[in-house]
């Protein structure tokens, strides 16, 4: 019996760093409403996967941005004495305004 796999499977499972390849990925085209078209990555051009490298890297700094002002907010809370149950923004405030 013959093991049917398709050329994105086979690349999947050549590489541990390719196993995570998406099924499909956000293009450079913009749709009906401008949304972001999405293209499966088998049918994906090399500008497709370097837009959609660009757009994931814009998500990846995003989210980096948050988690470093969580981590700040996190530290002053705890810097002005709050605990677990505590509000942290307000906790932050205190710190910050004890800091002026």
């Amino acid at each position: 019996m013959f093991k049917t796999t398709t050329p994105l499977q086979r690349l999947r499972e050549s590489s541990y760093a390719l196993a995570d390849l998406p099924d499909s990925v956000r293009t450079g085209e913009l749709g009906e409403y401008g949304q972001p078209l999405s293209r499966a990555i088998g049918d994906a051009t090399v500008d497709d996967v370097a837009f959609a490298i660009q757009a994931l890297g814009d998500e990846a700094d995003a989210i980096f941005r948050r988690v470093t002002a969580l981590k700040q907010l996190h530290d002053r809370a705890r810097r002005a004495g709050a605990r677990g149950a505590d509000l942290a923004v307000e906790a932050a405030v205190r710190f910050e305004e004890r800091r002026k």
